[in-house]
């Protein structure tokens, strides 16, 4: 295995990549590129990486975006560092988290141009045994706002392998996603395609979705202004995404589970989220904070983050992904992690109750005749 944290912190391999950006010399563009093979001499002490060696030649031969201007792409406030280095638990890369005094957002910084290498060991199963439960959930909670589907149209964006798809199908939707991964949803039957410009021609839609995927994209304030013009009149959109406001973040910091950098290119406040929305001419109709599988991974995998040296053992366990962990982390990732999800109960509750999960839903509604009437209706 390729090893590449030295005991006292640095990372040779992120320095190679970044330091020489900072630099005044240099831009940002101008760092070298680091062969795959001379890795194993630069590294010689650490914990393991997780991507292949074809994985890290890209990683090491691309280029991290400049950094974002110092303001807010949401409020315009101004943004000032909040937490640095904090290490991708694939990569093992480092990345800083600017945040916005006035909304509260979040922004990894430096952003990597090319975000694929990072997602090595991304796809696949995400929640594990409680997939079903997930989705059963999250219709629930459509069908409370806007009633059932009746032939009526919805996109999820992110729509991963089309689970929720499904049970909006059988829920009377008729149902189109987007996935840049697009082939597992694609083989389940369902239409999806790689972008929203590619579903345009299929607009209006009558209800959009983005089931942590938001978080994902490039300019989420772009993307959400582009749903604007997807949605049917009085048409919905559903938002999910990590609290980055709430208790856990608060109490974790950089070992919060749900920071997930650098695939979590920004980091949601309830405050965040409802500017955007409203710049967009979305109306915010209701939030819930709380989804309970995650909100309990929140806790129980953060805390052993605080306590073990490999990162999400627990977590990648559960979802069946490739674990590097010696044998007695893993033994006690088994042992620990059941007990602090169920003493965790409690305060997946009070995060709910104080509004500050470890996660946020957003409900909102297209502003157009009959806004008033459906959110009289929800409230």
């Amino acid at each position: 295995m390729l090893l590449c944290f030295l005991p006292n912190g640095f990372s040779p391999c992120r320095l190679l990549l970044a330091g020489s950006l900072r630099a005044p010399s240099k831009r940002r563009s101008d760092h070298p590129r680091v062969s795959v093979e001379r890795l194993p001499r630069l590294c010689a002490k650490g914990r393991n990486l997780s991507c292949s060696a074809a994985g890290l030649q890209q990683i090491c031969s691309m280029r991290l975006s400049p950094s974002p201007a110092k303001v807010c792409p949401v409020c315009a406030g101004p943004l000032a560092l909040h937490m640095s280095a904090v290490s991708d638990h694939i990569t093992g890369f480092r990345f800083d988290i600017l945040k916005c005094a006035i909304c509260g957002l979040g922004v990894t910084d430096p952003s990597p141009e090319q975000l694929q290498p990072y997602y090595a060991r991304y796809y696949g199963s995400r929640h594990g045994f409680t997939t079903a439960y997930c989705a059963k959930r999250r219709i629930a909670l459509v069908s409370k706002v806007t009633g059932e589907g009746s032939g009526r149209r919805l996109l999820d964006v992110g729509c991963g392998d089309g689970t929720f798809l499904k049970i909006a199908k059988a829920h009377g939707w008729e149902v189109t996603g987007t996935e840049l991964n697009a082939a597992s949803a694609r083989r389940s039957g369902f239409e999806v395609y790689q972008s929203l410009d590619e579903c345009a021609s299929l607009a209006p839609f009558d209800c959009v979705t983005f089931w942590h995927s938001l978080e994902h994209m490039r300019d989420p304030r772009e993307v959400i202004s582009k749903v604007r013009n997807l949605v049917a009149d009085d048409g919905f959109l559903f938002i999910a995404v990590p609290d980055f406001g709430g208790l856990q973040s608060k109490a974790f910091k950089s070992r919060w589970l749900h920071l997930d950098v650098p695939r979590h290119l920004y980091h949601f406040t309830a405050s965040s989220i409802d500017k955007m929305l409203q710049q967009s001419e979305f109306t915010p109709l209701a939030q819930w904070h709380q989804e309970i599988e995650y909100d309990l991974m929140g806790w129980s995998q953060s805390a052993l983050n605080l306590m073990l040296p490999t990162p999400n053992v627990f977590f990648d366990l559960l979802t069946r992904k490739k674990v590097s962990a010696a044998a007695l982390q893993k033994a006690v990732s088994w042992i620990s992690g059941p007990l602090l999800s169920f003493v965790s109960l409690p305060l997946v509750w009070l995060g709910s109750l104080a509004r500050s999960g470890g996660t946020l839903l957003v409900a909102a509604q297209r502003v157009g005749p009959g806004s008033q009437r459906r959110q009289a209706a929800t409230n």
